[in-house]
């Protein structure tokens, strides 16, 4: 029995520029681990990253240049992405690749019933401030 294993990468923004995630991710689709890179941030993550990319799911983008970016990776023209994106209402997103065979299609996506926002930056910075702990601990041994 063969297993797909899907990574979801959520803030991609925070460390997508600190690795070699073009190599990584190649190297992980031969073994049937796929990547959902999440950011509101498009035009920090490399193009060499994007390249590789199957599925954008686009939400709420009204920035001109962070539309370009993601037009640029998805299989349909800016001008249409634009068109769409700026006017996505609420709960819908752009839904772009091989999941829709390259027809830009809107959907609507089911509200959750708890609360996100922000939750993500909260976990950032405890592990932030837990790995600066474990430095300052560990330097303090050695001097001693």
């Amino acid at each position: 029995m063969v297993f797909a294993v899907f990574l979801f990468a959520e803030e991609a923004h925070l460390y997508l520029r600190e690795t070699y995630w073009e190599d990584i991710v190649t190297r992980m689709r031969h073994f049937g681990i796929f990547t959902t890179f999440i950011t509101n941030q498009p035009d920090t993550i490399q193009e060499n990253v994007y390249r590789q990319a199957d599925n954008i799911f686009l939400f709420n983008f009204t920035n001109e240049h962070d539309l370009d970016v993601v037009s640029r990776a998805a299989r349909v023209d800016a001008q249409t992405v634009r068109a769409i994106a700026v006017d996505l209402p609420i709960q819908h997103c752009l839904t772009m690749g091989k999941v829709v065979e390259d027809f830009p299609i809107v959907a609507k996506v089911k509200a959750l019933d708890i609360q996100t926002m922000g939750e993500t930056r909260l976990f950032f910075s405890i592990l932030q401030s837990n790995v600066l702990i474990i430095k300052t601990n560990k330097f303090s041994k050695i001097i001693q």
